[in-house]
């Protein structure tokens, strides 16, 4: 295998556009960053973003800066704002963990990076263990606690469930600590798919209640003839979840439960109402900073017999 070695861009911004750059990023595609909170400049905090280097040439490295310096409406010189470095691939996990620490999340899981030994206060608690690898989703982002937080509620013993958008696997390895008999994971990054196995096999040592599928939904859904799944996990952006909650409902069982997670607040009024004109009644709504999560549910087949 190839090294790859990874630009490393910083930059800083004010705390309360945390969550909007975080969108952006993902909207972006671009999964590998961080946010650290600068003591002695006030209300800043610094961001850090990996990116391949194989992957980003000088053009699409400008075009990047152009976005985010656009986004953020900056009126000074992009060479005062955002600061390039290279990591060597030897150097991407150290570079990463420091800034990784264990993380509460609702009221039973901890997300615990894998080479962090458990704390016993913890020892009550639904333990996560994952590792970065190209560091795909860490728990931390409200959309993601948000999900966590609403599968708390919900009966998982013995259920088939099914996540799209898998990531680094966090979404499936909770339904199974919570009694899911088994999970289909979907992502359209095979990336994302490596972690989601390697985090499921440091948490449970198998990969035997797992089933991944590599591309987009809509795809994957014609091609395997998914169907009859007991609960759906999808946290990902609300513009791609609109064209897959057609498919959705259609891959759930009679009564099955669907959670959305990914979606700005102002943004849930119109993905409530495609879930509606797609006969999923809207059964809880949540929300955290500037995200919202939405449970829905399919009615029983006699509703509409």
């Amino acid at each position: 295998m190839s090294i790859k070695d990874w630009y490393k861009l910083t930059f800083q911004i004010e705390s309360d556009l945390e969550e909007i750059i975080i969108w952006k990023l993902n909207e972006l595609g671009i999964f590998s960053f961080s946010f650290e909170y600068l003591i002695n400049t006030g209300n800043t905090k610094e961001v850090n973003i990996w990116l391949p280097i194989e992957e980003w040439n000088e053009s699409s490295r400008n075009n990047f800066e152009k976005i985010i310096g656009e986004f953020l409406n900056i009126n000074y010189s992009k060479d005062q704002f955002f600061d390039w470095s290279i990591i060597k691939e030897e150097d991407w996990l150290t570079s990463w963990k420091k800034y990784w620490a264990p993380e509460l999340v609702g009221n039973h899981f901890l997300i615990l990076p894998c080479w962090i030994n458990l704390n016993e206060n913890f020892n009550d608690k639904q333990i996560i263990k994952i590792d970065p690898g190209a560091a795909f989703g860490t728990g931390s982002h409200p959309s993601t606690y948000l999900c966590l937080e609403k599968m708390e509620n919900i009966l998982f013993s013995d259920k088939k469930v099914l996540d799209i958008g898998s990531g680094s696997g966090i979404l499936s390895i909770a339904a199974i600590l919570l009694g899911a008999r088994e999970v289909c994971a979907v992502d359209n990054d095979y990336l994302a798919i490596n972690s989601t196995k390697s985090n499921f096999e440091i948490n449970f040592g198998t990969t035997n209640t797992l089933n991944t599928y590599l591309g987009s939904f809509n795809e994957v859904f014609l091609e395997h003839q998914l169907k009859k799944f007991d609960c759906v996990l999808c946290n990902i952006l609300a513009e791609v979840i609109k064209e897959m909650i057609p498919n959705i409902y259609k891959c759930l069982r009679s009564n099955g439960e669907v959670i959305f997670s990914g979606i700005l607040n102002s943004q849930k009024d119109e993905i409530i109402k495609i879930l509606i004109q797609n006969k999923l009644k809207l059964v809880d709504l949540s929300s955290r900073k500037d995200w919202a999560c939405i449970s829905a549910q399919k009615a029983s087949d006699s509703t509409y017999a």
